[in-house]
């Protein structure tokens, strides 16, 4: 799993978040999940997204700064994700958080690999 993906996801959520469309909200914040949970399997080398989000709770709030950090927004997003008519500023805040902890991601496994070399 790539964590471009994720990358890809949260674009499209900014597409529809920006759009100012109320109906087009939900649609944004499953997005916004879905960017969560390969961020999340891409940082905990998961083969696969659908883990129950107990169990990466607990994985974040056992992990670094910047996981623990993250584990209360993304037990958050299960949340709002559910939320048929979620805020916008809502919806803009998941976005800020994800897109901050993808790039964690990114610049985490770019030192990994930089120290294997």
């Amino acid at each position: 799993m790539d964590i471009s993906k994720a990358d890809e996801k949260l674009k499209f959520a900014d597409y529809l978040l920006n759009r100012g469309e109320v109906e087009f909200l939900s649609a944004a914040m499953r997005h916004i999940v879905e960017a969560s949970n390969i961020a999340v399997a891409v940082n905990f080398n998961l083969e696969d997204t659908n883990i129950a989000r107990q169990i990466i709770g607990k994985k974040l709030s056992d992990g670094t700064k910047e996981e623990k950090e993250f584990c209360g927004s993304y037990l958050s997003l299960w949340k709002l994700a559910t939320n048929p008519s979620p805020a916008k500023s809502d919806v803009q805040k998941s976005l800020v958080r994800v897109r901050a902890f993808a790039e964690y991601v990114r610049r985490k496994r770019e030192f990994s690999a930089s120290n294997i070399v």
